[in-house]
């Protein structure tokens, strides 16, 4: 029997007398889902999380609130809290100047063991410690993160072990850090400025390598070509290419390590959070409001500095 088929019109929609069957759900969103809403149950429980103790908790927080406001300001501002010695001049104490010996000593004494236990001085030194740290972070970072990234590094040995080792340590925070130098060299600011310079530089290191691995091979190849070695490869070819991620990185650690610095100083590295858990410890709630907030106003203007450097370096 002959089939005949009627020919379509062109100047009409063709509508199709089958429509393709409907796809089957996936099922896999519904198990993500399952299996999120388990792992909160089980993170929770896991925290013994109750709300109902929150809320009876609130009327002590907020009897402290109470307890410290107003904020004690005179912990700044009051010249007798920073124990000046008579035998200096505070210009000569804040300015470089001439100095006899014994000026000289009782400055030096005055400026490492007086000042750093006022507001302001711990306050200074949360940011020496800051910056130290992350300068010395960048020293080490610098010359590695070249190791650790795929496309520079000399050998893939060199590269999985590099990789390896700076995955190690980094999963140290730099809290435990600290807790270890303090058993080996004691109390003070030059640990905790040791302790984040070296979470800071395996951090560094990873973001580096990453910017480095991420850049332009043609520049590279380009550069090869001309017959340059190792290092100028990198000087003239990868250097230029990373160095504005590079300096977005120090910029972001340099913030998180004055928040690291103020964590430090809780157990005993210096700094204002030294200060502030003094006055926890001595239920001085007004002094410690004073360096709450001293320590919120120090990271809004590192935030502000910071984002501003971005907009001007890079």
């Amino acid at each position: 029997m002959r089939s005949y088929t009627k020919p379509l019109d062109p100047l009409k929609p063709h509508v199709p007398t089958r429509f393709p069957e409907r796809p089957r759900r996936a099922r896999t969103p519904w198990a993500l889902g399952a299996l999120m809403v388990l792992l909160l149950v089980w993170a929770f429980a896991g925290v013994q999380f109750n709300l109902k103790e929150l809320v009876e908790g609130t009327p002590k927080m907020v009897e402290w609130v109470q307890q410290s406001l107003p904020p004690d300001l005179s912990t700044i501002t009051d010249p007798g809290r920073y124990a000046l010695p008579s035998e200096v001049t505070p210009a000569q104490l804040l300015a470089p100047s001439v100095l006899t010996p014994e000026q000289a000593e009782i400055k030096d004494r005055w400026w490492a063991n007086t000042f750093p236990q006022t507001v302001l001085g711990a306050t200074i030194q949360t940011i020496q410690m800051a910056f130290a740290g992350t300068f010395l972070a960048v020293l080490f970072a610098f010359p590695l993160c070249f190791l650790a990234a795929r496309n520079t590094s000399p050998h893939p040995y060199v590269y999985h072990a590099v990789k390896l080792a700076v995955n190690f340590l980094r999963t140290i925070p730099d809290f435990a850090v600290g807790l270890v130098l303090i058993t080996a060299i004691g109390l003070g600011p030059f640990t905790g400025t040791m302790a984040l310079a070296f979470h800071t530089a395996t951090v560094l290191i990873k973001l580096f390598a990453e910017e480095v691995e991420n850049i332009d091979g043609g520049v590279v190849e380009a550069i090869q070509a001309t017959g340059a070695r190792y290092v100028q490869v990198l000087a003239f070819a990868v250097v230029p290419q990373v160095m504005p991620g590079f300096i977005s990185s120090v910029l972001y650690r340099f913030e998180t390590n004055i928040r690291a610095a103020a964590v430090l100083g809780l157990i005993g590295a210096g700094g204002i959070g030294f200060i502030m858990k003094s006055d926890f410890s001595l239920f001085q709630y007004p002094q410690a409001a004073t360096t709450v907030l001293v320590l919120i106003v120090l990271v809004m203007l590192v935030d502000y500095t910071s984002a501003r450097l971005r907009k001007i370096v890079i």
